[in-house]
């Protein structure tokens, strides 16, 4: 083996092993990079789920709220009627 065959094979072939291992290093960051971002989006896809299913359920009480504070208005009048009749029946008012 002359000089130059033994230079090369010391110093070339593991400057080339450490480029071929660092394109490796990188393509696999890169996936990780790629994991982690499906992750951080199906984490933001669950927390808005989350908070529309959270949005449905006050809706709902909001809904009912409403048909209750309907409903009571509606006797609050029917005994307002009453009343009234009542007291002009006996002439009180």
């Amino acid at each position: 083996m002359n000089p130059t065959q033994s230079y090369v094979s010391v110093a070339v072939m593991p400057v080339t092993t450490m480029i071929i291992v660092l394109i490796g290093v990188l393509l696999n960051n890169n996936t990780v990079n790629n994991r982690i971002n499906d992750l951080k989006s199906l984490i933001i896809e669950v927390i808005n789920a989350q908070g529309n299913l959270i949005q449905a359920g006050s809706d709902r009480q909001d809904a009912n709220l409403r048909r209750v504070e309907d409903m009571l208005l509606g006797k609050f009048a029917e005994l307002d009627n009453r009343l009234s009749r009542i007291e002009g029946h006996l002439n009180l008012h």
